[in-house]
Protein backbone atom coordinates (compact mmCIF):
# COMPACT_ATOMS: atom_id res chain seq x y z
CA UNK A 1 0.00 0.00 0.00
CA UNK A 2 1.53 3.31 -1.13
CA UNK A 3 1.09 6.79 0.36
CA UNK A 4 -1.16 7.64 -2.60
CA UNK A 5 -3.45 4.74 -1.72
CA UNK A 6 -3.53 5.87 1.91
CA UNK A 7 -4.53 9.37 0.82
CA UNK A 8 -7.82 8.01 -0.52
CA UNK A 9 -8.54 6.59 2.93
CA UNK A 10 -7.27 9.59 4.81
CA UNK A 11 -9.42 9.17 7.90
CA UNK A 12 -7.89 5.79 8.71
CA UNK A 13 -4.50 7.31 9.59
CA UNK A 14 -5.84 9.80 12.12
CA UNK A 15 -6.74 8.87 15.67
CA UNK A 16 -10.08 9.97 17.02
CA UNK A 17 -9.38 11.06 20.57
CA UNK A 18 -11.78 9.98 23.28
CA UNK A 19 -13.42 12.77 25.34
CA UNK A 20 -13.42 10.39 28.30
CA UNK A 21 -9.67 9.84 27.98
CA UNK A 22 -9.14 13.61 27.79
CA UNK A 23 -11.23 14.08 30.91
CA UNK A 24 -9.26 11.39 32.76
CA UNK A 25 -5.97 12.96 31.67
CA UNK A 26 -7.00 16.37 32.98
CA UNK A 27 -8.32 14.68 36.12
CA UNK A 28 -4.89 13.12 36.63
CA UNK A 29 -3.23 16.53 36.32
CA UNK A 30 -5.65 17.93 38.91
CA UNK A 31 -4.85 15.04 41.28
CA UNK A 32 -1.14 15.70 40.83
CA UNK A 33 -1.58 19.35 41.77
CA UNK A 34 -3.74 18.30 44.71
CA UNK A 35 -1.09 15.83 45.91
CA UNK A 36 1.55 18.57 45.79
CA UNK A 37 -0.65 20.96 47.76
CA UNK A 38 -1.36 18.19 50.28
CA UNK A 39 2.35 17.50 50.75
CA UNK A 40 3.36 21.14 51.06
CA UNK A 41 0.58 21.82 53.56
CA UNK A 42 1.79 18.91 55.71
CA UNK A 43 5.37 20.17 55.83
CA UNK A 44 6.76 17.49 53.45
CA UNK A 45 8.42 19.83 50.98
CA UNK A 46 11.42 17.63 50.19
CA UNK A 47 9.15 14.62 49.68
CA UNK A 48 6.99 16.54 47.21
CA UNK A 49 9.99 17.74 45.22
CA UNK A 50 11.44 14.23 45.25
CA UNK A 51 8.16 12.81 43.92
CA UNK A 52 8.09 15.56 41.29
CA UNK A 53 11.64 14.72 40.22
CA UNK A 54 11.37 10.94 39.89
CA UNK A 55 7.97 11.02 38.18
CA UNK A 56 9.15 13.68 35.75
CA UNK A 57 12.30 11.66 35.07
CA UNK A 58 10.21 8.51 34.50
CA UNK A 59 8.12 10.07 31.72
CA UNK A 60 10.92 12.22 30.32
CA UNK A 61 13.05 9.09 29.86
CA UNK A 62 10.10 7.33 28.24
CA UNK A 63 9.78 10.04 25.61
CA UNK A 64 13.52 10.27 25.10
CA UNK A 65 13.81 6.50 24.74
CA UNK A 66 11.17 6.57 22.00
CA UNK A 67 13.17 9.11 20.00
CA UNK A 68 16.41 7.22 20.63
CA UNK A 69 14.76 4.08 19.23
CA UNK A 70 13.63 6.11 16.21
CA UNK A 71 17.23 7.21 15.61
CA UNK A 72 18.51 3.64 16.03
CA UNK A 73 16.09 2.30 13.41
CA UNK A 74 16.86 5.23 11.08
CA UNK A 75 20.60 4.68 11.13
CA UNK A 76 20.23 1.00 10.17
CA UNK A 77 17.33 1.57 7.75
CA UNK A 78 15.01 -0.79 9.65
CA UNK A 79 11.46 -1.21 8.34
CA UNK A 80 9.88 -3.35 11.06
CA UNK A 81 8.84 -0.43 13.26
CA UNK A 82 7.51 1.91 10.56
CA UNK A 83 3.83 1.21 11.36
CA UNK A 84 4.43 2.14 15.01
CA UNK A 85 6.93 4.94 14.34
CA UNK A 86 4.36 7.67 14.93
CA UNK A 87 3.42 6.18 18.32
CA UNK A 88 7.08 6.59 19.30
CA UNK A 89 7.02 10.18 18.09
CA UNK A 90 3.83 10.84 20.06
CA UNK A 91 5.75 9.67 23.13
CA UNK A 92 8.64 11.90 22.11
CA UNK A 93 6.31 14.92 21.99
CA UNK A 94 6.46 14.92 25.79
CA UNK A 95 10.20 15.63 25.78
CA UNK A 96 9.85 19.41 25.13
CA UNK A 97 7.18 19.53 27.86
CA UNK A 98 9.54 17.67 30.19
CA UNK A 99 12.29 20.17 29.35
CA UNK A 100 10.05 23.02 30.52
CA UNK A 101 9.31 21.13 33.75
CA UNK A 102 13.04 20.58 34.31
CA UNK A 103 13.67 24.30 33.80
CA UNK A 104 10.98 24.99 36.43
CA UNK A 105 12.63 22.45 38.74
CA UNK A 106 16.02 24.17 38.49
CA UNK A 107 14.45 27.59 39.06
CA UNK A 108 12.62 26.25 42.12
CA UNK A 109 15.93 24.98 43.54
CA UNK A 110 17.76 28.20 42.70
CA UNK A 111 15.18 30.40 44.41
CA UNK A 112 14.40 27.83 47.14
CA UNK A 113 10.71 27.73 46.24
CA UNK A 114 8.80 25.84 48.94
CA UNK A 115 11.97 24.26 50.28
CA UNK A 116 13.32 22.96 46.95
CA UNK A 117 16.77 24.34 47.75
CA UNK A 118 17.33 21.68 50.41
CA UNK A 119 16.71 18.74 48.08
CA UNK A 120 20.41 18.25 47.25
CA UNK A 121 22.54 17.73 50.37
CA UNK A 122 25.72 19.01 48.77
CA UNK A 123 24.08 22.39 48.16
CA UNK A 124 23.08 22.78 51.80
CA UNK A 125 26.40 21.37 53.09
CA UNK A 126 29.14 21.91 50.47
CA UNK A 127 31.79 20.97 53.07
CA UNK A 128 30.73 17.31 52.80
CA UNK A 129 32.57 17.13 49.46
CA UNK A 130 35.74 18.76 50.75
CA UNK A 131 37.77 15.54 50.56
CA UNK A 132 36.25 14.30 47.29
CA UNK A 133 38.48 15.76 44.62
CA UNK A 134 36.63 16.22 41.34
CA UNK A 135 33.18 16.08 42.88
CA UNK A 136 33.83 19.21 44.92
CA UNK A 137 34.55 21.06 41.68
CA UNK A 138 31.74 19.52 39.64
CA UNK A 139 28.93 19.63 42.21
CA UNK A 140 28.54 23.35 42.74
CA UNK A 141 25.26 25.28 42.68
CA UNK A 142 26.28 27.48 39.76
CA UNK A 143 27.50 24.47 37.82
CA UNK A 144 24.20 22.69 38.44
CA UNK A 145 22.15 25.74 37.39
CA UNK A 146 24.14 25.97 34.16
CA UNK A 147 24.49 22.31 33.22
CA UNK A 148 21.00 20.90 33.79
CA UNK A 149 19.21 23.54 31.65
CA UNK A 150 21.93 23.05 29.02
CA UNK A 151 21.39 19.27 28.95
CA UNK A 152 17.63 19.51 28.60
CA UNK A 153 17.94 22.31 26.02
CA UNK A 154 20.21 20.11 23.89
CA UNK A 155 17.94 17.08 24.27
CA UNK A 156 14.82 19.13 23.56
CA UNK A 157 16.42 20.76 20.52
CA UNK A 158 17.51 17.42 19.05
CA UNK A 159 14.09 15.85 19.60
CA UNK A 160 12.30 18.84 18.04
CA UNK A 161 14.59 18.57 15.02
CA UNK A 162 13.83 14.85 14.69
CA UNK A 163 10.10 15.50 14.88
CA UNK A 164 10.22 18.41 12.46
CA UNK A 165 11.87 16.28 9.79
CA UNK A 166 9.36 13.46 9.77
CA UNK A 167 6.28 15.61 10.37
CA UNK A 168 7.08 18.08 7.60
CA UNK A 169 6.81 15.45 4.89
CA UNK A 170 3.53 14.16 6.33
CA UNK A 171 2.15 17.70 6.43
CA UNK A 172 2.73 17.95 2.67
CA UNK A 173 0.89 14.63 2.24
CA UNK A 174 -2.04 15.82 4.36
CA UNK A 175 -2.32 18.95 2.22
CA UNK A 176 -2.54 16.85 -0.94
CA UNK A 177 0.95 17.66 -2.23
CA UNK A 178 1.71 14.00 -2.84
CA UNK A 179 4.66 14.45 -5.19
CA UNK A 180 6.29 16.92 -2.82
CA UNK A 181 5.63 14.52 0.07
CA UNK A 182 7.28 11.65 -1.82
CA UNK A 183 10.29 13.83 -2.64
CA UNK A 184 10.61 15.09 0.93
CA UNK A 185 10.16 11.54 2.21
CA UNK A 186 13.27 10.36 0.39
CA UNK A 187 15.25 13.47 1.35
CA UNK A 188 14.37 13.01 5.02
CA UNK A 189 15.19 9.29 4.87
CA UNK A 190 18.71 10.05 3.64
CA UNK A 191 19.17 12.97 6.03
CA UNK A 192 18.01 11.09 9.13
CA UNK A 193 20.10 8.05 8.21
CA UNK A 194 23.17 10.31 8.06
CA UNK A 195 22.48 12.33 11.20
CA UNK A 196 21.05 9.62 13.45
CA UNK A 197 24.45 8.28 14.54
CA UNK A 198 25.66 11.71 15.74
CA UNK A 199 22.24 12.25 17.34
CA UNK A 200 22.60 9.04 19.33
CA UNK A 201 26.04 10.15 20.49
CA UNK A 202 24.70 13.53 21.61
CA UNK A 203 21.61 12.08 23.32
CA UNK A 204 23.61 9.34 25.03
CA UNK A 205 26.20 11.78 26.37
CA UNK A 206 23.77 14.44 27.58
CA UNK A 207 21.41 11.87 29.11
CA UNK A 208 24.29 10.29 31.03
CA UNK A 209 25.36 13.64 32.50
CA UNK A 210 21.74 14.54 33.24
CA UNK A 211 21.34 11.26 35.16
CA UNK A 212 24.45 12.02 37.18
CA UNK A 213 23.49 15.59 38.06
CA UNK A 214 19.80 15.16 38.91
CA UNK A 215 19.61 11.63 40.36
CA UNK A 216 22.99 10.24 41.37
CA UNK A 217 24.08 13.50 43.01
CA UNK A 218 21.19 13.12 45.47
CA UNK A 219 23.66 10.77 47.19
CA UNK A 220 26.81 12.83 46.59
CA UNK A 221 29.26 10.53 48.37
CA UNK A 222 28.27 7.55 46.21
CA UNK A 223 29.44 6.93 42.66
CA UNK A 224 28.72 4.49 39.84
CA UNK A 225 30.39 4.36 36.45
CA UNK A 226 27.50 2.19 35.23
CA UNK A 227 24.86 4.81 35.99
CA UNK A 228 24.27 6.05 32.45
CA UNK A 229 24.13 2.56 30.91
CA UNK A 230 21.90 1.28 33.71
CA UNK A 231 19.52 4.20 33.25
CA UNK A 232 19.43 3.42 29.52
CA UNK A 233 18.41 -0.17 30.29
CA UNK A 234 15.61 1.01 32.59
CA UNK A 235 14.49 3.56 30.00
CA UNK A 236 14.31 1.06 27.13
CA UNK A 237 12.55 -1.66 29.11
CA UNK A 238 9.98 0.93 30.19
CA UNK A 239 9.62 2.12 26.60
CA UNK A 240 8.95 -1.35 25.21
CA UNK A 241 6.34 -2.04 27.87
CA UNK A 242 4.60 1.28 27.16
CA UNK A 243 4.72 0.73 23.40
CA UNK A 244 3.20 -2.71 23.73
CA UNK A 245 0.33 -1.47 25.90
CA UNK A 246 -0.37 1.41 23.49
CA UNK A 247 -0.30 -0.93 20.47
CA UNK A 248 -2.86 -3.21 22.09
CA UNK A 249 -4.98 -0.18 23.04
CA UNK A 250 -5.00 0.90 19.36
CA UNK A 251 -5.61 -2.59 18.01
CA UNK A 252 -9.36 -2.06 17.42
CA UNK A 253 -8.96 1.40 15.86
CA UNK A 254 -8.27 2.16 12.16
CA UNK A 255 -4.61 2.71 13.09
CA UNK A 256 -4.48 -0.76 14.61
CA UNK A 257 -5.23 -2.32 11.22
CA UNK A 258 -1.71 -1.37 10.10
CA UNK A 259 -0.01 -2.90 13.16
CA UNK A 260 0.63 -6.57 12.43
CA UNK A 261 1.64 -9.49 14.59
CA UNK A 262 5.27 -8.99 13.63
CA UNK A 263 5.35 -5.57 15.33
CA UNK A 264 3.90 -7.03 18.52
CA UNK A 265 6.43 -9.85 18.35
CA UNK A 266 9.38 -7.52 17.79
CA UNK A 267 8.47 -5.11 20.58
CA UNK A 268 7.83 -8.09 22.87
CA UNK A 269 11.26 -9.51 22.03
CA UNK A 270 12.92 -6.19 22.76
CA UNK A 271 11.03 -5.95 26.05
CA UNK A 272 12.29 -9.42 26.92
CA UNK A 273 15.84 -8.53 25.93
CA UNK A 274 15.96 -5.30 27.91
CA UNK A 275 14.53 -7.18 30.90
CA UNK A 276 17.69 -9.30 30.91
CA UNK A 277 19.91 -6.26 30.23
CA UNK A 278 18.37 -4.33 33.13
CA UNK A 279 18.89 -7.25 35.52
CA UNK A 280 22.46 -7.77 34.31
CA UNK A 281 23.49 -4.15 34.93
CA UNK A 282 21.68 -4.07 38.28
CA UNK A 283 23.57 -7.15 39.43
CA UNK A 284 26.79 -5.71 37.99
CA UNK A 285 26.55 -2.79 40.42
CA UNK A 286 26.54 -5.09 43.42
CA UNK A 287 29.10 -7.52 42.00
CA UNK A 288 31.55 -4.72 41.18
CA UNK A 289 31.56 -3.41 44.73
CA UNK A 290 32.00 -6.91 46.11
CA UNK A 291 34.92 -8.14 43.99
CA UNK A 292 36.48 -4.67 43.97
CA UNK A 293 36.36 -4.62 47.79
CA UNK A 294 34.78 -1.16 47.90
CA UNK A 295 32.76 -1.34 51.14
CA UNK A 296 32.19 2.42 51.31
CA UNK A 297 30.00 2.21 48.17
CA UNK A 298 27.69 -0.36 49.76
CA UNK A 299 26.17 2.33 52.01
CA UNK A 300 23.91 3.32 49.09
CA UNK A 301 22.35 -0.16 49.10
CA UNK A 302 22.33 -0.61 52.87
CA UNK A 303 20.42 2.67 53.21
CA UNK A 304 17.66 1.11 51.09
CA UNK A 305 17.40 -2.04 53.20
CA UNK A 306 15.28 -0.56 55.97
CA UNK A 307 11.53 -0.40 56.42
CA UNK A 308 9.40 0.02 53.33
CA UNK A 309 12.48 0.59 51.13
CA UNK A 310 13.49 -3.05 51.66
CA UNK A 311 10.03 -4.21 50.59
CA UNK A 312 10.36 -2.23 47.37
CA UNK A 313 13.90 -3.52 46.76
CA UNK A 314 12.57 -7.09 46.99
CA UNK A 315 9.53 -6.42 44.77
CA UNK A 316 11.41 -4.91 41.81
CA UNK A 317 13.49 -7.96 40.75
CA UNK A 318 10.40 -10.17 40.96
CA UNK A 319 8.00 -8.08 38.86
CA UNK A 320 10.52 -6.40 36.55
CA UNK A 321 12.80 -9.40 35.95
CA UNK A 322 11.79 -12.88 37.14
CA UNK A 323 8.15 -12.90 36.00
CA UNK A 324 8.79 -11.24 32.58
CA UNK A 325 11.91 -13.34 31.97
CA UNK A 326 10.12 -16.68 32.13
CA UNK A 327 6.71 -15.61 30.84
CA UNK A 328 8.01 -13.95 27.67
CA UNK A 329 10.07 -16.98 26.62
CA UNK A 330 6.99 -18.31 24.84
CA UNK A 331 6.60 -16.77 21.39
CA UNK A 332 2.82 -16.34 21.56
CA UNK A 333 3.12 -14.46 24.87
CA UNK A 334 4.53 -11.47 22.99
CA UNK A 335 1.42 -10.90 20.85
CA UNK A 336 -1.30 -12.26 23.13
CA UNK A 337 -2.92 -9.36 24.99
CA UNK A 338 -4.08 -11.36 28.00
CA UNK A 339 -0.42 -12.27 28.70
CA UNK A 340 1.62 -9.38 27.31
CA UNK A 341 -0.38 -6.49 28.78
CA UNK A 342 -0.24 -7.65 32.43
CA UNK A 343 3.49 -8.33 32.05
CA UNK A 344 4.04 -4.86 30.56
CA UNK A 345 2.07 -3.31 33.43
CA UNK A 346 4.18 -5.22 35.96
CA UNK A 347 7.34 -3.94 34.29
CA UNK A 348 6.10 -0.34 34.38
CA UNK A 349 5.15 -0.70 38.03
CA UNK A 350 8.54 -2.23 38.81
CA UNK A 351 10.46 0.53 37.08
CA UNK A 352 8.33 3.23 38.68
CA UNK A 353 9.26 1.72 42.04
CA UNK A 354 12.88 1.66 40.86
CA UNK A 355 12.82 5.41 40.29
CA UNK A 356 11.06 5.89 43.62
CA UNK A 357 13.79 4.07 45.56
CA UNK A 358 16.47 6.02 43.70
CA UNK A 359 15.13 9.36 44.89
CA UNK A 360 12.86 9.19 47.93
CA UNK A 361 15.28 7.48 50.38
CA UNK A 362 17.63 10.43 49.86
CA UNK A 363 15.04 13.10 50.64
CA UNK A 364 12.93 11.52 53.40
CA UNK A 365 12.97 8.90 56.16
CA UNK A 366 11.26 5.59 55.51
CA UNK A 367 9.30 6.05 58.74
CA UNK A 368 7.55 9.06 57.18
CA UNK A 369 6.54 7.28 53.97
CA UNK A 370 3.08 6.39 55.25
CA UNK A 371 2.52 9.69 57.07
CA UNK A 372 0.17 11.43 57.61
CA UNK A 373 -2.01 8.63 56.13
CA UNK A 374 -1.07 4.97 55.40
CA UNK A 375 -1.05 5.48 51.61
CA UNK A 376 1.77 7.14 49.60
CA UNK A 377 -0.66 9.72 48.22
CA UNK A 378 2.07 12.19 47.30
CA UNK A 379 4.05 9.78 45.11
CA UNK A 380 0.93 8.27 43.52
CA UNK A 381 -0.68 11.67 43.05
CA UNK A 382 2.42 13.11 41.37
CA UNK A 383 2.54 10.05 39.13
CA UNK A 384 -1.08 10.62 38.09
CA UNK A 385 -0.28 14.26 37.41
CA UNK A 386 2.68 13.48 35.17
CA UNK A 387 0.79 10.64 33.53
CA UNK A 388 -2.14 12.95 32.80
CA UNK A 389 0.23 15.48 31.25
CA UNK A 390 1.91 12.74 29.20
CA UNK A 391 -1.45 11.42 27.92
CA UNK A 392 -2.65 14.97 27.14
CA UNK A 393 0.48 15.58 25.07
CA UNK A 394 0.00 12.25 23.29
CA UNK A 395 -3.64 13.05 22.46
CA UNK A 396 -2.77 16.57 21.27
CA UNK A 397 -0.11 15.12 18.98
CA UNK A 398 -2.39 12.32 17.71
CA UNK A 399 -5.14 14.80 16.81
CA UNK A 400 -2.76 17.11 14.96
CA UNK A 401 -0.73 14.60 12.90
CA UNK A 402 -1.36 11.29 11.08
CA UNK A 403 -0.64 8.36 13.40
CA UNK A 404 1.05 6.57 10.53
CA UNK A 405 4.21 7.98 8.88
CA UNK A 406 2.44 8.13 5.53
CA UNK A 407 5.25 9.85 3.58
CA UNK A 408 7.97 7.52 4.86
CA UNK A 409 9.32 5.62 1.81
CA UNK A 410 10.04 2.59 4.03
CA UNK A 411 6.44 2.31 5.20
CA UNK A 412 5.26 0.58 2.02
CA UNK A 413 7.83 -2.19 2.55
CA UNK A 414 6.65 -2.72 6.13
CA UNK A 415 2.98 -2.88 5.09
CA UNK A 416 3.86 -5.44 2.41
CA UNK A 417 5.33 -7.68 5.11
CA UNK A 418 8.92 -6.76 4.31
CA UNK A 419 10.58 -7.34 7.62
CA UNK A 420 14.10 -6.24 8.49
Amino acid sequence: MSSNDLFHDKKSVYLETSPILKFLAWGGIALGVGAAVFGFSNGQQSRVWGAYLFNLFFFFALGLGAMALAAITDVVGATWNRPIRRIQEAFGAFVPVGCVLFFAFVLAIGFNVLGAGSLYKWMAKPEMLEHFWGKNMWLTPMGFYFRVPLYVAIIGGVVLWQLSQTLRRDKAWAEGRLEDAAYQGEVVRVKTKFWSAPILLVLGTTFTFLCFDVTMSLSPLWFSTLWGGWQFAVMMQTLMASLLITMFALKNTPIGAYIKRQQFHDVGKLMHGFTVFFAYLTYAHILTYWYGNVPEETEYFIHRMHGVWLVFVCIVPIIAFVIPLYTLIFKAAKWTAIVAVPIAILILLGQWITYLILVQPEVMDYKDFFKPIPIPVIEIGMFLGMFGLFVSTFLWFAKRYPMLPVADPLLAEALHDEHH
